[in-house]
């Protein structure tokens, strides 16, 4: 495939994205009403804004704290503030690359130019990623298994399955020697733009992080407090907005939707995120309005302000390089 057929295929994917996006949103905006959100938005406090905007950045922390660990299995040693300082980056540059594998990739960048060691710098944010899927299908998983009269069945009974297919087969892709012979007939013997060679590095780096297992463990535990945080923040929000229906809805629902934002068809979740909350939150006798408010609320919060943020701390760090 050429270049440039590449580069059409990337732009009409983000087209796709940007209308799916636009789409959804129009439907949800259209069916409760753009003066229903406007005045739903007037009744949260600043207060309650600003505890929930604190929650996420601790949230990014401790992503960064997370990365750390698993940056120390290759011998590589950054600051807290340094890898804080670059996972805000990435905020900032998921803003104008599609999901989160543009900020993955700043990331990666900024790794990179400090350690001249690329399969590290890549393997580091792959697993990180994975531990992080792997923390929302146990939480997933068990949240829907305790709470499965909460969901709607057809939901449920997808979602388990799913989440028990995950949880078995990605450790025995990663950490076991059944996906090579697979990979060594095929990606690893292209030899254009040594493909090939790059990412039989790459899954070399991967597999080594078998060896540290202590690591992986934290790493994932650190997700689930990450996860939790995240359920905190959304918890607040809705308390803010008047949302008054038990803590244990908002285990089963948040890690859900995050479940949902894992699927590459929109960009940085708009659109998919709020008819998400729409349509799991009025299942439970939140009204169209709130429930599509708290949706954009949330969105807001993970999204833009983390972007703005991210933008802010990209120009002091550029400043000072």
């Amino acid at each position: 495939m050429s270049r440039s057929d590449t580069d059409i295929r990337s732009v009409l994917s983000a087209l796709l994205r940007v209308s799916i996006s636009v789409i959804l949103l129009w439907y949800v905006i259209s069916r409760v009403g753009f003066d229903t959100l406007i005045e739903n938005l007037q009744t949260l406090e600043p207060i309650t804004l600003g505890i929930a905007v604190g929650l996420s950045v601790l949230g990014v922390g401790l992503s960064a704290w997370k990365w750390r660990v698993l940056l120390a299995v290759k011998d590589i040693t950054l600051t807290l503030r340094t890898a804080w300082v670059y996972y805000y980056i990435g905020q900032f540059f998921n803003a104008f690359l599609p999901s989160i594998i543009g900020g993955d990739t700043a990331r990666m960048y900024y790794l990179y130019a400090d350690t001249n060691d690329g399969s590290a710098s890549v393997s580091s944010v792959v697993i990180e990623r994975i531990a992080g899927l792997y923390s929302i299908l146990c939480i997933v998983l068990v949240a829907v298994a305790f709470g499965y009269e909460l969901v709607p069945t057809r939901i449920a009974d997808l979602v388990l399955i799913g989440c028990a297919v995950g949880l078995v087969t990605i450790p025995i892709l990663l950490f076991t020697d059944l996906l090579r012979p697979v990979l060594e007939a095929t990606i690893f013997d292209v030899q254009v733009l040594d493909i090939g060679n790059r990412t039989e590095k790459l899954y070399t780096a991967v597999y080594e992080y078998r060896q540290a297992k202590r690591a992986v463990i934290v790493a994932l535990l650190l997700s689930v407090v990450f996860r939790i945080l995240l359920i905190a923040s959304n918890y607040v929000v809705a308390l803010g907005l008047g949302i008054e229906i038990p803590l244990v809805y908002f285990f089963v629902f948040i890690p859900l939707v995050e479940l949902f934002l894992f699927l590459p068809i929109s960009i940085q979740g708009f659109g998919v995120r709020e008819s998400a909350y729409l349509y799991l939150f009025t299942s439970v006798g939140v009204g169209d309005g709130v429930a599509l408010t708290f949706g954009v609320v949330m969105q807001l919060i993970l999204r833009v302000i983390n972007n703005i943020i991210g933008g802010a701390v990209y120009a002091v760090h550029t400043l000072r390089s």
